[in-house]
C-alpha cells in the first residue's frame, strides 16, 4: 500500500467531518483542547506544573533549575515537522547542526550532544543504535520539557546539557476529535486524525486514536519524507485508586539514506562550498525504517498522601539503507564508484517503579519520592558495499558490523522541601551499566568483542526563594554520568584504542525566576558552568569507520527565556544565549580551541496576535526569527561557520462566524526569507533547507 493511497485513505475520514459542519447551528463556544493535563499543567504558551520536570508534581516556577517547556498551543501553531524543529525556538538548544536531515532528531544543548542519551519519552529513556533512532512525531505529543544542565540523579544515564522529555498525548475524560489535510512544498500531502473520548457511560474506561499519513518529497533530488503512524491508547480506572494506561505506536516512513549535499573537500578547509548537488545518487538514495512502541503506566494512591506509580515501555526499530555515494571530484564528475548496504536492528526495555509520598515535619512540606528503574537495550548491524552496482548490492549478503547489548540498573531517592517561599530540591542516585559489545574490522572482519562495566553516585542540590514581588532567585549543583562503549582513540589514524571511560560532568548554575503579576508571563535567567571529562567525540577514521575521541570540555554561559499568553490575544516565546564550549582535552591539535558546531550566540523570539474583535476576528497573525550566531566548523577552528538569521510566518482563521465553528485553515511558511546557508560541524559540512510553505484545513468538533 502506497503511501499516497493512505494519505488518501485518511483524507476520506476528514472530509465528511466537513461536508457536516454545513448544517451546523451556532452555538455558544466551546474551547476544545488537545492536551489532557494528566502530568503537565499548560496554558497557553506557559507550562505551570507538571511531574515531566523533575518526576514528582511541582510547581515550575519553584524548581531551582532552569526548564523549559513547549506546549501543545505553541506545537499547534508552528506546527513542526520533526521534533529539531519543535526545539527551535528554545534557549541553548542547538538543533540545526547538521543541516537538513530528517532522518534523526541529532540536536545540542547547552553545547553538548544530547541526541544518544538526552531523549526521554514520558520519563522513560530511549536508547539509540548506531542508525536506529526511534522517531518521535510532533503530532503524537501535547508538550516537550527541556530540562538544562545534568539530570542523572533523576533520569539516570543522561548528557550534561540536559535532556529532552517527550509527554505523549494522553486519552481525556471529555470527548475530542481532529482531522485536518494538508499541503505543502516538494508535493508534501498529509492527513492526520486524532479523536479521543470516553468509551463507556461511567467515564471508567478512555481511549485516544491517532494516525498520520504523508507522501512527500524534499528540496534534495531523491529524498523522499514518507510516513506512516497509527497511535492507540486506553485508559482503564480499575478502581478508585487504580488506573493503567495502555499505549501502543506504529510507524514506518521512507527518507532518503545520504541527507547531505556534495561539497568539494579537495581545496583549503576555509574555503570549502556545498553545492547544490546531493552527496547520494538520487537513483539510489533509500532508507526504510519501521518501529514499534508499547507500554503501560499505572497508579495506585495509597492513602491520601502516598501514590505508587509504575511505567514500562517496549521499542523496537528496524532500519535498511541502501545509497551510493557520489564521489566524483568536481561537480561535473559525480558519478557513483562503489553501493552500501546497511541493517540494524535495535530494541529496548525500560521500567520504572517509584513510591511518592507528602509528609510535614514541623513546618516543612516534603514530597519524597524513592524509585528503581531498569533498561534492557541491544542492537546488531551489519554492513558491506559493492562496486558492482546497485543490484549486486541488493542481492549481497551483508556482513556483520557490530552489535551491542546493555543493562541498566539504577536507585533513586528525592526530596522537594518547601516552607513559606522557600525550596529546597535534593536527589541522588546510583546506577549499574553492563554492556556486551562487538566490532568488526571493515577490512579483514575480525570481530573485536568484550564486556564492559560502569558504575557511579549521581546528585544534585537546589535552593530557590519565592519573593512576595514574583521573583526567584534559584541555585543548584548537579552531575551526569554515561558510559562511553567499547574503545577510545588517540588519533583518527589509530588503529588501536583503549577502554572507554564514562563520561562525567559537573554543573553549577545560578538564576532567576520572575513571574508577572498578571501570571500570564514567566521570565527566567541563567548563568551556568558545565565542566565535562571522558566525553565521547565521533570523528571519520582513515579508514572510513567512526573513532571515539576522548574529550574533555567547559561549557559556560548565559540564558534568557520568557513565555507569555495575556488576554488580550497575545502569545509569545523569547529566548536569547549567549555560550562558549572550551575543548580541555581531545584530539591533536584542539586543545583551547573552540568545539565545533556550537554557536556563540542563539536569538529567537515566536508571538502569534489572534485578533479578538471586529472584522478580523478568529484571524490570527504569527510571526518569528532565529538568529544563530558564528561558530567553527572544526574542532582545530580552521573553518569558521557564518552567522545566519531565519525568519518564520504563519496565520490562521477560523470559520465560526461563517457558522464552522472549529474548522480552521492555517499557514504555516518556515524560513521565508529562502536562506540557504550552509555549517559545518567536525569537519563536515552540510546545507539548510530552503524555504517551505504548508497549508492545513482542519476541523474540531
Amino acid at each position: 500500500m502506497s503511501n499516497r493511497f493512505l494519505v488518501l485513505l485518511l483524507a476520506g475520514t476528514v472530509m465528511p467531518s466537513f461536508a457536516i459542519a454545513q448544517e451546523a447551528v451556532q452555538l455558544d463556544e466551546i474551547v476544545l483542547n488537545a492536551e489532557s493535563g494528566d502530568t503537565l499543567d499548560q496554558y497557553g504558551y506557559l507550562a505551570r506544573s507538571g511531574r515531566q520536570a523533575m518526576r514528582i508534581d511541582a510547581e515550575i516556577k519553584r524548581l531551582p533549575q532552569s526548564i523549559s517547556v513547549i506546549t501543545q498551543d505553541q506545537l499547534e501553531d508552528q506546527a513542526p515537522r520533526t521534533m529539531l524543529e519543535a526545539l527551535s525556538y528554545t534557549a541553548s538548544a542547538t538543533p540545526g547542526v547538521f543541516g537538513f536531515d530528517t532522518r534523526y532528531d541529532a540536536f545540542y544543548l547547552r553545547g553538548f550532544p544530547a541526541y544518544q542519551t538526552g531523549v526521554f519519552r514520558d520519563g522513560l529513556r530511549s536508547f539509540n543504535g548506531l542508525s536506529s533512532w526511534y522517531r518521535n512525531d510532533p503530532y503524537t505529543l501535547e508538550g516537550i520539557a527541556v530540562l538544562k544542565g545534568p539530570a542523572s540523579s533523576m533520569f539516570g544515564v543522561s548528557t550534561p546539557g540536559g535532556i529532552v522529555n517527550l509527554v505523549s498525548k494522553r486519552p481525556k475524560d471529555t470527548p475530542y476529535h481532529e482531522t485536518s489535510l494538508s499541503y505543502g512544498s516538494n508535493a508534501r500531502a498529509q492527513a492526520s486524525v486524532d479523536f479521543t473520548g470516553p468509551l463507556d457511560a461511567d467515564g471508567d474506561v478512555l481511549y485516544r486514536f491517532i494516525a498520520v499519513g504523508r507522501d512527500a518529497d524534499t528540496h534534495l533530488d531523491g529524498y523522499a519524507d514518507d510516513h506512516v503512524l497509527i497511535a492507540p491508547s486506553i485508559s482503564y480506572q480499575l478502581s478508585d485508586t487504580q488506573k493503567l494506561l495502555v499505549m501502543a505506536e506504529y510507524a514506518k516512513s521512507r527518507t532518503g539514506a545520504v541527507a547531505y549535499n556534495w561539497f568539494d573537500s579537495s581545496v583549503t578547509p576555509s574555503d570549502w562550498s556545498v553545492t547544490d548537488e546531493p552527496a547520494g545518487d538520487p537513483d539510489y538514495n533509500i532508507y526504510d525504517q519501521e518501529q514499534f512502541l508499547l507500554g503501560y503506566e499505572f497508579t495506585q494512591d495509597l492513602g491520601d498522601s502516598t501514590q505508587f506509580r509504575q511505567s514500562y515501555r517496549y521499542t523496537k526499530v528496524r532500519t535498511d539503507m541502501r545509497y551510493a555515494i557520489r564521489s566524483g571530484t568536481s561537480a561535473d564528475d559525480l558519478a557513483p564508484s562503489y553501493w552500501t548496504r546497511y541493517h540494524e536492528d535495535a530494541s529496548t526495555h525500560v521500567i520504572d517503579a517509584m513510591l511518592e509520598h507528602k509528609f510535614q515535619t514541623g513546618s516543612f512540606g516534603h514530597t519524597l519520592a524513592f524509585g528503581a528503574d531498569y533498561t534492557l537495550a541491544k542492537y546488531s548491524a551489519d554492513t558491506g558495499y559493492t562496486t558492482l552496482g546497485p543490484d549486486a548490492n541488493d542481492a549481497m549478503d551483508v556482513p556483520f558490523y557490530a552489535s551491542r547489548k546493555q543493562t541498566q540498573k539504577g536507585i533513586y531517592i528525592a526530596d522537594q522541601i518547601e516552607r513559606d517561599g522557600l525550596t529546597i530540591s535534593a536527589s541522588a542516585r546510583y546506577d549499574w551499566v553492563t554492556t556486551d559489545y562487538a566490532d568488526a574490522d571493515l577490512a579483514t572482519g575480525a570481530v573485536d568483542a568484550g564486556q564492559q562495566k560502569d558504575e557511579a553516585f549521581t546528585g544534585r542540590l537546589g535552593v530557590s526563594y519565592e519573593l512576595a514581588n514574583g521573583m526567584t532567585p534559584f541555585a543548584n549543583i548537579s552531575t551526569s554520568f554515561a558510559p562511553n562503549i567499547s574503545q577510545v582513540f588517540e588519533n583518527t589514524s589509530d588503529t588501536s584504542g583503549a577502554p572507554a571511560e564514562a563520561t562525567e560532568a559537573l554543573q553549577k548554575e545560578i538564576g532567576l525566576k520572575y513571574e508577572l503579576p498578571d501570571g500570564n508571563t514567566m521570565i527566567t535567567a541563567s548563568l551556568f558552568d558545565i565542566r565535562q571529562d571522558h566525553g565521547m567525540v565521533l570523528v571519520v577514521g582513515n579508514d572510513g569507520r567512526n573513532r571515539g575521541i576522548d574529550y574533555n570540555l567547559t561549557s559556560r554561559g548565559f540564558e534568557l527565556e520568557a513565555n507569555s499568553t495575556l488576554d488580550n490575544g497575545l502569545n509569545l516565546v523569547a529566548s536569547y544565549a549567549h555560550m562558549k564550549v572550551t575543548i580541555d582535552k581531545g584530539s591533536a591539535g584542539t586543545e583551547g580551541k573552540e568545539l565545533s558546531g556550537t554557536p556563540n550566540d542563539t536569538l529567537s523570539l515566536f508571538a502569534k496576535y489572534a485578533i479578538p474583535s471586529g472584522a478580523l476576528e478568529n484571524l490570527a497573525l504569527m510571526g518569528g526569527i532565529r538568529y544563530v550566531g558564528k561558530s567553527y566548523g572544526d574542532d582545530s577552528n580552521t573553518i569558521r561557520n557564518s552567522s545566519r538569521t531565519y525568519v518564520d510566518l504563519g496565520l490562521s482563521y477560523d470559520f465560526a462566524k461563517q457558522g464552522y465553528a472549529g474548522t480552521q485553515l492555517q499557514l504555516n511558511v518556515r524560513n521565508a526569507l529562502d536562506r540557504r546557508e550552509q555549517t559545518c560541524t567536525a569537519g563536515w559540512c552540510y546545507k539548510d533547507e530552503g524555504r517551505t510553505i504548508d497549508l492545513n484545513l482542519s476541523r474540531r468538533f
